[in-house]
């Protein structure tokens, strides 16, 4: 049997399954013995040493998300009650299968989708000015530097996640992607933004600071002079990369904390991205939970300094995050670690699908501006229902 039509048979049986972006293609996991729901208790027992004695095989890791609110409570903030779809907090599962597969996943059968033809976003552009004027003024006194306000995009939904994400990766495959699909949710996403990748002592991070929308007259090249020029995404980029460099030095050795690729540009469907690349080795004996902890929520899409940031938000905000701005990736048996940032995916749960999105406001920032780029951010996976 080829692989693809692997794919199809293990979607259309109905039994759960992930992909994930590799630098080859994707890997499929599936055949779980193991699904975890993760709470506030219970997370810690996810970074318990593992009998590293026997050569580990391709299977040997736990796969799945971290949500929003679980991060914040690793590390000590309390999420003030929101408006809640009661979406778990976090799921982690044991697969015993792997396929891997080519960057050119072939298309599923479409299946008709059912949509209500129209996304409802939960802040208007007015409400929007109103928060950023809030927060702009939050900036001037001094409590936060930089800050994302999220806003949601919802439609009522039924659809095949296997064909969206297939048609999502044709025409937006971003380095982070990611699809998992369950009995009763699935996630869907088009990450671009690595938070740890961890190789035995050696951990990098990518953080992305920075967008602006293609046209016919902005190339890369010119995208690049764009960011070097543009005051307010320099000013946001550097700090976003400085907190990450300080994130890193906390578990890290001394003097190793480097940062390999500095503000190159990245293309994507509908928009370009200010990007660097952070490395480091870490500290002897140093513990996934502690590297968790360190780095977890990714502070390019919270904003800087990061516990001051996370409570303005966490009080402002009326809907619960779910899975956005969490993160989805691996632990290996051994102590590897590859983590994302939940950005740009979308959550289907419930009949409803749910797209969020966020951009960052520093002092120079102008609302329409950033209203305009959270909708820019969130067209790639609104583009799929048409």
């Amino acid at each position: 049997m080829n692989k693809r039509n692997q794919l199809s048979d293990i979607h259309n049986s109905g039994q759960p399954y992930i992909i994930y972006k590799s630098s080859k293609g994707f890997d499929l996991y599936t055949n779980f013995s193991k699904k975890i729901f993760l709470n506030k208790k219970n997370i810690y027992k996810l970074f318990n040493k593992k009998d590293i004695s026997k050569k580990i095989k391709n299977t040997d890791l736990l796969i799945g998300f971290f949500g929003y609110e679980l991060l914040n409570n690793l590390i000590g903030i309390k999420v003030p009650k929101q408006k809640s779809i009661n979406f778990p907090k976090g799921i982690f599962y044991k697969p015993e299968k792997k396929i891997s597969f080519t960057n050119n996943l072939d298309d599923i059968k479409k299946d008709i989708f059912k949509s209500n033809n129209g996304f409802k976003i939960n802040i208007n552009r007015n409400s929007y000015a109103k928060i950023f004027k809030k927060f702009q003024k939050k900036i001037r006194t001094g409590e936060t530097y930089q800050i994302k306000i999220c806003t949601k995009y919802k439609t009522k939904s039924k659809l095949n996640p296997l064909d969206f994400f297939c048609r999502l990766s044709k025409s937006n495959l971003a380095p982070e992607a990611f699809l998992i699909r369950d009995k009763d949710y699935s996630i869907i996403s088009c990450s671009p933004e690595n938070l740890i990748t961890r190789k035995g002592s050696l951990i990098t991070t990518k953080p992305i600071a920075g967008t602006v929308k293609k046209n016919k007259n902005m190339n890369k090249t010119k995208a690049l002079s764009y960011f070097r020029n543009n005051l307010k995404e320099s000013k946001e980029h550097n700090m976003i990369v400085d907190m990450e460099r300080n994130d890193l030095s906390r578990i890290c050795k001394p003097g190793s904390v480097k940062i390999s690729k500095e503000k190159i540009v990245e293309e994507y469907k509908d928009l370009y991205h200010y990007v660097s690349l952070i490395k480091g080795t870490l500290k002897k004996d140093i513990k996934n939970l502690e590297i968790i902890k360190a780095m977890m929520p990714g502070g390019s899409v919270i904003g800087c300094p990061k516990i001051s940031t996370l409570n303005l938000l966490n009080n402002q905000e009326k809907d619960n995050r779910n899975i956005y701005t969490g993160s989805f990736g691996y632990i290996k048996f051994n102590g590897d670690m590859r983590f994302n940032i939940i950005i740009r995916s979308m959550l289907n749960y419930k009949g409803v699908s749910e797209i969020s999105v966020a951009s960052g406001v520093v002092v120079d920032s102008n609302a329409k501006n950033e209203f305009n780029e959270n909708y820019i951010k969130a067209k790639a996976l609104i583009d799929l229902f048409k």
